[in-house]
Order: structure tokens, then sequence, then C-alpha cells
């Protein structure tokens, strides 16, 4: 078969928060880059500023002549311009999430959660209404990729038709931590060892106000949260109970938060609704212990490599934690299992099953 050319969306990683829908979109194109057979060409809105999030140096990127706002708007209510306006002589459109781009050759679109849905207040009106609409074009995809059988459920549910659903798990990107890295950050930042870290973008389902209460019942030990504002309204009065031991650090590069993963003695992460849980995985791949949510697809990523609670309950996080911190062999033996785990989780399956998908739809 000859090579499969793909218009690609890569407008995420210009978003004011990229998120997992960005980091994901990056590290499957690095990957697709590298595979024979499939030609992959970025499109996204015009910008004069580079992008929060690094593009693949490997991939060529065709920018519309429309800023963002605008070309959303035009995809959704007009149905113009079309993708394979944009790039010439191209097979098929990837809608890798968070648009759905305009186009009459055949689509796969990427759908990671439908959390929006789940509860009223997880998220602002406007983004729900945007979502909505997002959701509404992937309907007509020919195939629907997404990351996990809680999202696979969560589709059929939402009416989508199980047969062109493909399950594509994501990978991690293994990054190397040295231990004079690890000193540096903690001395900087004022941090002593034991701590507890979180990691991802700040927003209800994230569930930092049970993580809160957790660490009410654990004394002195500090609490990291790392990773951007999104739209939680409050994390001031959200903190104040343990305000002295938590230390709030924002967005960080990659090198920095891997640093933080590789430095942590403990992983909390109990979100109330997941399509994967990248964070995890990361947290895994240093080796460092994870505690995570039993209820949602965190679960699917983290097996037996983490202690599973449920994420509603303050006293089981608390309980999770210090059975990590009281006891060194179970601290040793989730680290190990959370290694071994997060090695067979790549970036080269993750594109070989997309690239699957892609000649699935052109056959």
């Amino acid at each position: 078969m000859s090579s499969i050319k793909v218009a690609y969306l890569i407008e995420q990683c210009w978003h004011r928060v990229p998120g997992g829908t960005a980091v994901t979109a990056v590290n499957l194109a690095e990957e697709m880059c590298r595979l024979e057979g499939i030609d992959l060409v970025g499109i996204a809105a015009n910008h004069k500023k580079n992008p929060k999030k690094p593009i693949p140096e490997s991939m060529t990127i065709v920018n519309s002549k429309l800023p963002r706002q605008i070309l959303y708007e035009m995809w959704n209510r007009f149905d113009i311009p079309k993708a394979e306006n944009l790039v010439k002589s191209v097979d098929l459109v990837h809608a890798s999430g968070g648009a759905v781009p305009s186009t009459d050759l055949p689509l796969v679109a990427t759908i990671h959660d439908l959390s929006w849905r789940e509860q009223n207040d997880w998220f602002p009106s406007r983004g729900k209404r945007f979502a909505e609409a997002w959701l509404d074009k992937t309907r007509k995809a020919e195939r629907i990729i997404c990351p996990s059988i809680t999202t696979f459920k969560d589709l059929v549910k939402a009416g989508f038709d199980e047969q062109i659903i493909r399950i594509v798990p994501l990978g991690v990107k293994t990054r190397k931590v040295g231990q004079d890295q690890v000193e540096c950050l903690l001395e900087e930042n004022s941090i002593k060892t034991p701590f507890i870290l979180w990691v991802g973008t700040i927003e209800p389902r994230k569930n930092i106000p049970t993580l809160v209460q957790a660490m009410q019942q654990i004394p002195e030990i500090p609490l990291v949260l790392v990773g951007p504002k999104g739209w939680e309204s409050d994390l001031q009065s959200v903190i104040d109970p343990i305000r002295e031991r938590v230390k709030i650090i924002g967005e960080v590069d990659e090198v920095t938060k891997h640093t933080w993963y590789k430095a942590a003695s403990v992983f909390c992460f109990p979100s109330l609704l997941e399509g994967f849980g990248l964070p995890i995985a990361e947290a895994m791949s240093h080796g460092t212990p994870v505690v995570t949510s039993s209820t949602t697809a965190t679960s699917e990523v983290a097996g037996d490599a983490a202690l599973l609670i449920d994420p509603k309950s303050a006293d089981a996080i608390a309980e999770s934690i210090k059975k990590i911190l009281g006891k060194p062999e179970t601290a040793k033996e989730l680290g190990e299992k959370g290694l071994e785990r997060a090695k067979k989780m790549t970036w080269k399956d993750t594109a070989l099953a997309t690239a699957d998908v892609y000649r699935e739809v052109v056959s």
C-alpha cells in the first residue's frame, strides 16, 4: 500500500491550558512521523506566538489564515474551511482532540473522555456547549479512538456504535532524572522529604479538596501541587486547612515535572473521572509509589502497581498514603511494579495501533 497522508489536528498545543490532549497529540505525532507509510501533516490556526507545548520538528505544520476562535466557530457552525483545502492530496483527517476539522474525507476522531457530561459544576457553561458541539461533529467519523475501556463504555452510553470504536491506550515518555537534579529542585523550593505529590490541571474533577482533607490526617508531611490552573474557582480556600505545608508550583516544563515525580515519596491522584490518567504512568516510570482512584480509567492504567482507593473517601486516601510512608517494603514493591508496568506503555505501540486504524479507514 502507498503512503497514507493524514491531516492531523495539532492546535491543542496553543491552548491556554494544553493539558493531556496536547501531550498525547505531540507524543503520538512524534512516533507517527517515524513510521513508514504514514505522512503526517499538522493543521493549526493562525498564530504569532510559538505553541505552549513544543511540536515535533519532523512534522510539517500548515496554518489556517484564521485565528483559533474563529476557525473553531467556522468548523462547528458552517463546516468550513475544509481540512483538505489546507493540506493538499490528503487521504484522511485525524481530529486528535479538542476540535473537529471540517472535511469531506474519511475522518478519525480521538475522544479522551466525556467528563463535561458527568457533573454540572465540573466545567463552565461555555466550555460544555463547545464540547457538545465538538462531540456532535465526531459522530460523522468512520472510526473513534479512545484510550480506555472506561471511555469506550461512556461513548456507547452516549450513542456511539461500538463497532467503530477502537481502544488505543496511551504511552509514557521515559525521562532519566539524576539525583543531583532532585536535590537541586528540593533545595530551590525548600521542600524536605517525605512529601506527597499531585500533578495535573487544577479543575474540580481532579478532586483536590478530598486530597486536602486526607492530608489533614497526615501531620507535618508537605503536599506539592504541580500543574496549571484550569477552572478551579478558589484553590486558596481549598488548601486553607493545611496552607502552611502546601506548595503550589504551577505549570512547569517536562524536565521539571519529571524531576518532581522522581523526588516524590508518594504520588496521589484521586481523580473522580479520567479518560486515561497519564500522570499515573509518568509517576510509575520513575518508580514512585502511586495512590489513585479505583472508580475510573486510572485503575486501568495502574493495575496492581498502585494502591486503589475510593476517591470520595478522605479516610481511604489517608490510610493508603500512610501505608506507603510507614512501610518501606510496600513502597519498594509498588515502585518496582510501577516501573515494570510503565515500561510496557510505549508511544510506539500507540502509534502502531493508530496507524492500523488509519489503514482500516482508507482500505
